[in-house]
């Protein structure tokens, strides 16, 4: 019997003799088609796609282009699982790297021609990171086809890997050292080379050393030329290719037609050659970029260190043994041994058990949290103390973690309005700056033909606007990451620019100005048909569903083994909760009850109207009263009087009863606040004050306001990190702490500092440097070491947002 396809379970021909190393071992192949296709999953690091596939997949067409055949392997569903996930039945959502960004028009190009495929319904790349983010419909286009035209398009592209990426970073930067080496050790040659040359022309240097020291000094720019160079064309080839102008158009113009000019007053010796400034140029423009590589790598640290944490082996616990598994192959239910030191790496829930924990990674709290029997764990914290055992509750993609990369994923890759400005801005100046090097070059062409290909090079590279197109990208890129560090999630970078121009800030204020943390504190039985243990089973039966702090609370209070069964549940936001068991039933506010039960308003207590309650009630009578505490937030005050003293205006909306609202209020020394709103009512009012020209901000729970938080112009949410897939807001709070608000607004204002210094630096820069180049007093090599500088400025002013103490 032949020997079997590792890769498609084909029988493999007597003839061949094929092999490609996966998991260290030499797998058997039957034809060259799967030997690509094989070797092309190993190389994108997706080999685990072997260990837990099902099926095997076709065997590769012969006939099919090289290039295309090994794009296929993402159309297959396992391989798309390890870098995908569903949005719903057709549509996906995948997280890719794509190589070969040199500036924001290379996003912008990108962007712009895959947005417009068939089916591709979202695309967004992240300039810093270089990640994309891609939503399509794969009813309607397939992956490889998405693949096969980002490639088209001069780019290189795989699937999102830590690994993978790390390994491109490290590459890279080797790369990118070894051409600036290059640069600069034979740049010096050039250099010295060069001073000879300037004092021969002083001391009338013999004519058969000037010709020598020039065809010296272009076999040492040749190297730097063709070598160090080479990414600079290859990038101004790709702009050019699609039509789309981009940095390295300019810098490349100027470069070639100072070697070129430089080639011809060697051969010819008439006029000046200029192998320095060449040389230059590409060190300088090397070593610019480099550091803002470095800067880029450095802004995706954080949450790269969380994923590289997560152990590759667990220890997964069966009826009488333990076994050491692949992380990847743990599934829901399964339980787990997390000792000391060791790092959680799923969400999980205790079962046996108690330690600290400690959560900094995710939610930037310093210190340990207590962990006991039935308390939930995020993966990527670290175990403190003792041994835990954990019941698996989410894995991979569906994890906190994944969910809070995603998010600062697609954040990171949203384009504010400053973006979007600047690179419209940037495309016409190297549009403009291109007719204007023409024409200066004509001017002095005519004038002194001895000045103006030094003058037209001067112009081309001196005013390239790098500095321009990194303004606000590096300094978004650099709040980002200080955000999460200080436990905040930015959703929408739009907030940071909007938070500035903030004059209303709307509280809700269970769960936001107060812990959140209601206690059931006393049940007043109005019907005595019924017990203290009835009323608890048939209200917590009702709040089953309710995420609201009233439902938590009576859900913690009932410790009894609740057997009710609630059919029909439906729920009326702001208002109560109805469902039928032996009749209807409902729990809320005095009104919903009022409105639903025949004789209720025969049993409310109208002096207990200023405590915080709910009414049980069925279709007849009340049964009960249930009445609640709730303590404010020790950071409430202070938060309160740091935004009064930045003259912001404040308003306390709440659904509560007024006297519990206004109680609040006074505590708080809030003058404005409004009480038993539902949602839709929030919504008017905010909508309310944006009519007169007021731009509002508001900050809740973001579960029951979402009308609210649709609405206003920034949403914030108080949240856990366990809750982040259900909000819908501009940032999150992951670490569910009121205090991160002004911590949050000092990183704000910060960034939008930086931001607008970076604007006036690099519109002031060519504004500046143009007219003197033009006029022709800045030397090309000194056009290329100002262009340097000009970005290296904005990217290490944009890395200062992260090295401040805002607390």
């Amino acid at each position: 019997m032949s020997e079997k396809c590792f890769h498609c379970d084909e029988p493999i021909p007597e003839e061949i003799t094929l092999f490609v190393d996966i998991h260290n071992e030499p797998r058997a192949m039957c034809c060259y088609g799967c030997q690509a296709v094989a070797e092309q999953i190993k190389a994108f690091g997706l080999d685990d796609y072997y260990r837990h596939r099902t099926s095997f997949p076709h065997r590769p067409d012969s006939v099919v282009p090289d290039e295309l055949k090994q794009l296929t392997i993402f159309n297959n569903p396992q391989v798309q699982s390890e870098f995908t996930h569903k949005k719903d039945e057709y549509s996906k959502e995948a997280k890719l790297i794509i190589e070969g960004i040199n500036c924001p028009a290379c996003v912008w190009l990108i962007e712009s021609r895959i947005s417009k495929l068939t089916g591709v319904k979202e695309i967004s790349i992240n300039y810093s990171t270089h990640r994309c983010r891609i939503i399509w419909q794969s009813d309607e286009v397939k992956l490889s086809d998405i693949f096969l035209a980002i490639i088209q398009l001069g780019y290189k592209v795989h699937p999102y890997n830590y690994k993978k990426q790390e390994q491109f970073y490290e590459n890279e930067r080797k790369a990118q050292l070894l051409r600036i080496a290059i640069a600069g050790l034979f740049g010096m040659q050039v250099m010295m080379i060069a001073i000879a040359l300037y004092f021969g022309d002083a001391s009338s240097i013999e004519q058969k050393y000037r010709i020598f020291f020039q065809w010296i000094s272009l076999l040492l720019t040749l190297p730097v030329l063709l070598f160090s160079g080479k990414p600079l064309f290859i990038g101004a080839f790709r702009d050019i290719k699609n039509k789309r102008p981009g940095m390295d158009v300019p810098i490349t113009l100027g470069i070639s037609i100072a070697f070129l000019s430089s080639l011809s007053s060697t051969i010819y010796q008439q006029g000046h050659v200029y192998y320095d400034s060449i040389v230059m140029f590409i060190f300088f423009i090397l070593s610019g970029r480099y550091f803002e590589f470095m800067s880029h790598k450095k802004s995706i640290a954080h949450l790269d260190q969380v994923s590289s944490l997560l152990p590759l082996y667990v220890t997964r616990l069966g009826d009488n043994n333990k076994e050491i598994v692949e992380l990847n192959a743990l599934s829901i239910g399964d339980k787990i041994l997390v000792k000391p030191g060791e790092v959680i790496p799923i969400d999980g829930i205790v079962s046996e058990g108690q330690s600290s924990v400690n959560e900094s990674i995710i939610t930037g709290e310093s210190l340990p949290v207590t962990k006991t029997i039935n308390a939930q764990v995020i993966g990527g914290s670290t175990n403190i103390e003792s041994p835990l055992t954990i019941e698996v509750i989410k894995v991979g993609e569906h994890t906190v973690l994944s969910n809070i990369a995603r998010i600062i994923d697609k954040a990171s890759s949203n384009k504010p309005a400053t973006v979007l400005l600047a690179n419209r801005i940037v495309t016409i100046f190297i549009s403009v700056l291109l007719v204007i090097a023409f024409l200066t070059a004509l001017y002095w062409y005519h004038t002194d033909q001895t000045q103006w290909v030094a003058i037209t090079i001067a112009v081309l590279v001196v005013s390239c606007p790098c500095a321009l197109s990194l303004a606000t990208p590096t300094a978004l890129s650099s709040a980002t990451t200080t955000l999460i560090k200080n436990g905040i999630a930015l959703v929408n970078n739009d907030a940071i620019e909007k938070l500035a121009k903030i004059t209303y800030f709307v509280f809700d204020k269970t769960g936001t100005l107060t812990k959140g943390e209601l206690e059931l504190e006393n049940i007043k039985i109005l019907n005595s048909n019924y017990n203290h243990e009835e009323i608890l089973n048939i209200s917590s039966a009702l709040e089953s569903a309710s995420e609201h702090p009233i439902a938590k609370a009576i859900n913690k209070a009932n410790k009894n083994s609740n057997e009710t069964v609630i059919k029909s549940i439906k729920n009326y936001p702001g208002q109560g909760i109805s469902g039928e068991f032996n009749g209807s039933w409902f729990i809320g506010t005095e009104q919903f009850i009022n409105k639903n039960c025949t004789n209720s308003h025969l049993n409310i207590n109208t002096n207990e109207k200023k405590l915080r309650k709910v009414t049980l009630a069925n279709s007849e009578s009340i049964v009960a009263c249930l009445y609640f505490k709730d303590d404010l937030r020790d950071t409430s005050k202070l938060l309160i009087d740091y935004l009064k003293n930045l003259d912001k205006n404040i308003i306390l909306m709440s659904g509560d009863h007024e006297s519990i609202v206004k109680e609040i209020a006074i505590k708080l020394d809030i003058d404005n606040y409004l009480a038993e709103l539902k949602p839709e009512d929030k919504l008017e009012k905010i909508a309310q004050l944006q009519k007169q020209g007021k731009q509002v901000c508001i900050i809740g729970d973001g579960i029951n306001d979402a009308p609210g938080f649709a609405q206003a112009d920034v949403a914030i949410a108080m949240t856990e990190a366990s809750d982040i897939t259900k909000l819908n807001a501009d940032i999150l709070l992951l670490n569910n702490q009121l205090d991160s608000v002004k911590t949050m607004l000092k990183i704000v204002q910060k960034t939008n500092r930086t931001i607008r210094v970076n604007f006036t630096w690099a519109v002031s820069y060519n504004l500046l440097a143009l007219p003197v180049a033009i006029m022709g007093y800045i030397a090309p090599w000194m056009a290329a070491l100002g262009m340097s500088l000009s970005s290296l400025v904005v990217v290490i002013n944009a890395t200062r947002i992260g090295v401040k103490n805002y607390n």
